[in-house]
């Protein structure tokens, strides 16, 4: 690359090789150096085909080919495995981050080491007919602040709550891992919350976006959910949850207790967890 990457974009890839040009193309106008890092999760489509002929025609294009289907918390912990850059972000496939949103988080990151990620806005695109939704509506706010795609962070917190989980409850339609995810974060870490918009969602009719607002209503007690699955009812979900928060916090545990060695003031891993922590 003739640029080091200031952010790396990890985008998932399974079978949507007309959208995916788009979502790609959003990022590398964003007018900082970035790295894509497209993982295909099994596509049989040409999908596979297509990021590889990406990577051929930009370097700042990545492609990595998984050998089978394994889910988008596995390919987005592989893209972040491989990511140059030491801040990271994700997009949907068929969605597109807006222009300036990169710049705008970066500044806020470098200017606030305590910092461990940013969160903007979204703008929803083609909503379906009968699932329009204002931002006063408080499934507005669980929406903006549930998924990875709207989030800018650093990669070591990422890999530190130990990415995005992968347990089979999160194979389900209902099992959303970023919303585990993004729990964990806000428990041990500080985020910004920003108005800036950050990415234009499409809410694909058949999509999680959609079965979120077709199964949920807002009443007076707040939001609730007009049907719950199998994996809901049997509590497979909650304890996969529950498991995902208990290593996350097993993990941030062992970093706070350093070695000697990396006790000493000057310690790369000393200095970040100390930053982050809020204790300089």
């Amino acid at each position: 690359m003739a640029d080091a990457p200031a952010i790396s974009c990890v985008i998932p890839v399974y079978n949507d090789k007309l959208r995916l040009p788009r979502a790609v193309d959003s990022v590398l106008r964003q007018g900082v150096p970035v790295q894509v890092v497209l993982v295909d999760d099994g596509s049989t489509d040409g999908s596979r085909e297509l990021i590889a002929q990406m990577a051929r025609d930009d370097s700042r294009v990545v492609a990595l080919p998984l050998p089978w289907n394994r889910g988008q918390g596995f390919a987005r912990n592989i893209g972040v495995a491989v990511a140059d850059a030491q801040i990271v972000t994700f997009l949907d496939q068929d969605d597109e981050h807006l222009p300036g949103w990169y710049a705008h988080a970066l500044g806020l990151l470098h200017a606030h080491p305590e910092l461990a990620a940013v969160r903007g806005e979204i703008e929803l695109a083609q909503v379906p007919p009968g699932l329009e939704i204002s931002r006063a509506d408080p499934r507005w706010a669980a929406m903006v602040h549930s998924p990875l795609w709207n989030l800018v962070l650093r990669k070591v917190v990422y890999q530190a709550l130990g990415g995005s989980p992968t347990a089979l409850a999160y194979r389900t339609r209902e099992g959303v891992e970023d919303v585990t995810l993004v729990m964990a974060l806000a428990r041990h870490f500080k985020v910004a919350r920003r108005d800036h918009v950050a990415t234009r969602h499409y809410v694909n009719p058949n999509g999680a976006t959609a079965y979120y607002l077709r199964r949920s209503r807002v009443t007076p007690a707040g939001i609730e959910f007009l049907e719950h699955s199998d994996a809901e009812k049997s509590g497979a979900l909650q304890q996969a949850h529950a498991e995902f928060q208990r290593r996350a916090a097993c993990n941030l545990e062992a970093l706070q207790a350093p070695t000697p060695r990396e006790a000493e003031p000057g310690h790369w891993l000393a200095r970040t967890w100390r930053r982050l922590g809020g204790r300089e």
